[in-house]
Formats: C-alpha cells, sequence, structure tokens
C-alpha cells in the first residue's frame, strides 16, 4: 500500500468496479483496491486475490466505505469487510531520481526500444493534421510560451474515451519525462493549472494530483528507472506489461513519455 492513503480518517463510496479492482472515491482522496499480484498504483491497495474477489462479491457501486484508524472497512450490501492495514506492506512510490544525462537519452536502450516499439500504431488518440501539430509543439517545448503551453494541456486533457482518456495518459507520459529531468517548471504550473479546472475524469485528476506530488505507479517508477539500465530483457518486460493497461492506455502513456524524452533530449 501507498503509506500516505491511509494518514487521515473519512468516508467515501465505491466509485466503480473492475475486473482489475475498484475504485474507491473520498473528498479529498482517491483509492485504487486490486490483488497482490497487480502493481501497485499510484493510490492503492493491493490485498490477496481471494480477499478481493470476496470484497467484489459483496460490494456495489455506491456502497459505503471508511477509512478507519487501523482499517478500511468497506459496507457491502451481503456484508461487511475490513482490511487491515497490520496486514499490509508499504511501498515507496516517489517519483526515483535518474542517472541518466539529458544529452545521453537517445542513446539509452529505453529510448530505441520506445521508438522501435511503432507506439503510434496502437494509441487511442487520432493522429489527425490538428494532433500532429500539437504534438510537434510538444517535441519543441522550450520554445513555446507559457499560454501555447496552457493550449496544448487543454487540448490533450480529456480527449478521448474511458476513465483516462488518451490524451490524459499522453500527457502523464510526457510529464513524467519532463519531472525526470527537471527541465521545465513551468509545464507543471500549467498542468497543474489546467487539472484544477475538472475539465477531464474524476480517475485521470487523481492520477495527474498523484503526479504531481512525485507518486507514480509501480510500473511507471520501473519505467523511469530503465533510463539507467541496458538490459534490454528487463526493460521488454516493464514495457510489455505497460502495455496491457486498458484498451490502449499503456500504448498512449508510452508514447507521452517518449515524446517527453524527445524533448528533453533536444533542450
Amino acid at each position: 500500500m501507498l503509506l500516505p492513503l491511509i494518514h487521515k480518517i473519512e468516508t467515501g463510496r465505491v466509485h466503480s468496479l473492475f475486473k482489475r479492482g475498484i475504485n474507491i472515491e473520498f473528498d479529498d482522496t482517491h483509492l485504487f483496491l486490486s490483488a497482490a499480484s497487480e502493481p501497485l498504483s499510484a493510490f492503492g491497495i493491493n490485498i490477496a486475490p481471494d480477499k478481493l474477489a470476496d470484497v467484489k462479491a459483496v460490494v456495489r457501486v455506491g456502497d459505503l466505505v471508511v477509512k478507519k484508524q487501523h482499517a478500511l472497512v468497506i459496507y457491502g450490501e451481503a456484508a461487511i469487510i475490513a482490511i487491515h492495514y497490520n496486514d499490509l506492506s508499504v511501498m515507496d512510490l516517489s517519483f526515483p531520481t535518474v542517472i541518466c544525462q539529458k544529452k545521453a537519452i537517445q542513446e539509452t536502450v529505453l529510448y530505441q526500444m520506445l521508438e522501435q516499439s511503432k507506439l503510434t500504431e496502437q494509441i487511442g488518440l487520432e493522429l489527425n493534421d490538428t494532433a500532429v501539430e500539437h504534438i510537434e509543439q510538444l517535441i519543441n517545448l522550450p520554445k513555446q510560451n507559457k499560454q501555447t503551453q496552457l493550449a496544448l494541456i487543454d487540448y490533450f486533457l480529456g480527449r478521448g474515451l474511458g476513465l483516462t482518456p488518451s490524451g490524459d495518459d499522453l500527457l502523464m507520459g510526457y510529464t513524467m519525462a519532463v519531472m525526470a529531468f527537471q527541465v521545465s517548471q513551468d509545464w507543471l504550473d500549467c498542468l497543474a493549472y489546467k487539472v484544477s479546472e475538472n475539465k477531464t475524469t474524476y480517475i485521470s485528476i487523481a492520477y495527474f494530483h498523484a503526479l504531481l506530488h512525485d507518486h507514480l505507479s509501480e510500473n511507471f517508477v520501473a519505467l523511469v528507472k530503465l533510463l539507467d539500465t541496458n538490459n534490454r530483457e528487463v526493460i521488454e518486460t516493464v514495457i510489455k506489461e505497460i502495455q496491457q493497461y486498458g484498451h490502449t492506455s499503456g500504448y498512449d502513456t508510452l508514447y507521452g513519455f517518449w515524446l517527453g524524452l524527445t524533448m528533453v533530449s533536444k533542450s
């Protein structure tokens, strides 16, 4: 589990149910309850697969959930289930530090493997002339003023379908590259401002809030760290795991990350 999630005692509701887990909405936070066999979410608690199955069998969207001092309590229709924090282990999902230098990015095995992955054939974003023009602006971010950056974010934010639209996933990946090399505080300020306008999905906003507070999902922590390794087998494993996210979500995020790395390498 991610430790900051349990510090505050509050009530929430089951937001949505999926094969991989349960989204729970609180006033100020979000929580994704999933199986221990899955990568930990940036706002997640992972429990034993059989325990998760028990929870999913009795809960419905809208059911009450209470974060108490020692446990997360879910008030299902047929049963009340408590998940005790003492039974869980803590994982550090803070944004990792990389050794890789900007000038060496395009020489890394990770960058080259992403470039060869033909990500544009798999992403959910329609690459029409307008989208391509905005992508070119992302690659040349240092040349863009703050107003242009705000307009760029406005274009991608909420664009597409699903709980995390393709445009959001692209922005997530792109911003991970920006943060890995600390190249543009203006970009982070613009993103925080636009996210605060609540123009995209609740789930996407939760991911952006986690990212802007230096927290990533487990697989994305691993992805950023790959900038410092040449082990092709390890890199391929992480990329393939991320590609399994959603319908195109993983591909969209990887493409955004590659775009961000391209921008940073040219800055």
